[in-house]
């Protein structure tokens, strides 16, 4: 990696999520990145977890107990593209 490179949360994108839990206790969540998500008033991270042998399930993190985020698989981020003005034609 990079130093100069700058890193965002980019969807499809694999990360371990340390959040704040229960009783000063770390939750560690390990998962894919699939968006952001409006979580009462504040935003939270949605990440699909897999693995274990578990069902594959979502979690949903509010981004206010975010302690840190581990990169493990960096997706590259997809470019915008800017909006063409649809063509307008006047007659008269």
């Amino acid at each position: 990696m990079n130093e100069d490179e700058n890193y965002s949360l980019v969807k499809g994108s694999v990360y371990r999520v340390s959040s704040a839990g229960p009783a000063d206790a770390a939750v560690e969540t390990e998962g894919t990145f699939i968006g952001y998500q409006q979580f009462g008033e504040e935003s939270a991270l949605a990440m699909r977890m897999t693995g274990d042998g578990k069902a594959e399930s979502v979690r949903i993190i509010p981004c206010s107990a975010v302690l840190y985020v581990d990169v493990i698989k960096q997706e590259k981020e997809a470019k915008k593209q800017k909006a063409k003005p649809e063509k307008v034609e006047f007659y008269g």
